[in-house]
């Protein structure tokens, strides 16, 4: 019985410790810029890109071409009222947002879209929060697209 209960403990253990290690905060997307690089900036928070996650497909039909990436986009919100105390308290993020994302260009017809999924929602130290309804509106997709066209082509280090 005693390696059962043992077993169990341990399971717990390391899955609360799988969970931990998928947490973001403001920090790491600070102190990383290799990894976590800004595509855009909205109205009310700060798009960062996972190079890690980043997928591409383009035909190569020019100038038909047709472009698909996906990733993991991480969205800094800034909190409602931005004054000199937030500054002076660091309390300027409210929470940051982590989305599965393709972005979808058709540079024939100059079109391009965004499909983000909501996944998971941090406070700017990485604790997890109850995903609420209080998700961004992404602007600028054409820019997020150019943005992380670009991104792609880089060498991986």
């Amino acid at each position: 019985m005693k390696k059962i209960l043992t077993a169990v403990a341990m399971a717990g253990t390391l899955l609360m410790g799988c969970a931990a290690v998928g947490a973001m905060d403001s920090t790491t997307l600070l102190n990383n810029p290799d990894r976590y690089r800004v595509v855009s900036t909205q109205p009310d928070g700060v798009v960062y890109v996972d190079m890690d996650s980043i997928k591409s497909m383009q035909t190569r039909d020019f100038p038909n071409s047709i472009e698909n990436i996906s990733c993991t986009l991480y969205v800094e919100k800034y909190n409602s009222t931005l004054d000199a105390m937030a500054f002076q308290q660091n309390q300027v993020i409210r929470q940051i947002n982590e989305y599965t994302a393709t972005l979808h260009g058709n540079k024939r017809d100059n079109t391009y879209d965004l499909k983000a999924e909501l996944q998971q929602v941090y406070s700017p130290q990485g604790e997890a929060k109850e995903i609420s309804i209080d998700t961004i509106q992404f602007k600028n997709i054409k820019d997020m697209f150019v943005n992380t066209h670009r991104l792609a082509a880089l060498p991986k280090q």
